[in-house]
């Protein structure tokens, strides 16, 4: 006879004490690999998003936005949007343009380092204006408009790993007796 277990998830809270207990049964390494992959299937229609609605004169900002997918660092961990979140997302965009040059300097220490000249970081002017030009918001406004997409694209994955979950547990059960 195989033991029924069921999860409800009813918010972030309780979906972090669920995998918390699957991360004492499966391990670190795997419940890791399943938050980084959600985080990162949740970011994507962002992504896309901000992508579609990047402002386009020579193409060059559209072709270097990316995303990361890491770990909290210190600094993130200490603003005041951090709510304990296994992984995030960050979406970037490269100050680096076709007429970027590499250059490599000797640094302090006497090492060898290398350093860009030409970078032009466009998008935050492009989002939020400066002296000359009017604010263009395009990555705020992509973030509301994916918003909903990329939290029913987590909850659906993170739901489908629960339940794998659930499966493998009741056949580990039903084998042992």
């Amino acid at each position: 006879m195989a033991i029924q277990e069921s999860y409800k998830v009813e918010g972030f809270e309780a979906l972090f004490a669920a995998l918390k207990d699957m991360k004492e049964e499966i391990g670190k390494q795997k419940t890791d690999k399943i938050w980084r992959e959600a985080v990162r299937r949740g970011a994507e229609p962002i992504l896309a998003e901000i992508k579609a609605r990047a402002p386009v004169k020579t193409g060059q900002m559209k072709s270097r936005i990316y995303m990361k997918v890491r770990r909290p660092k210190s600094r993130d961990k200490n603003g005041r949007y951090y709510l304990g979140e296994e992984y995030l997302a960050r979406i970037l965009v490269s100050p680096l343009r076709d007429d970027s040059r590499e250059h490599f300097i000797v640094n302090k220490r006497g090492r060898l380092q290398k350093v860009w000249r030409g970078k032009r970081p466009v998008a935050i002017s492009q989002e939020f204006g400066n002296a000359r030009t009017p604010p263009q918001p395009f990555m705020r406004v992509s973030l509301s408009t994916a918003r909903p997409a990329s939290v029913e694209i987590i909850k659906s994955f993170l739901g489908l790993k629960i339940q794998e979950y659930v499966r493998m547990k009741n056949r580990t059960w039903s084998s042992r007796g």
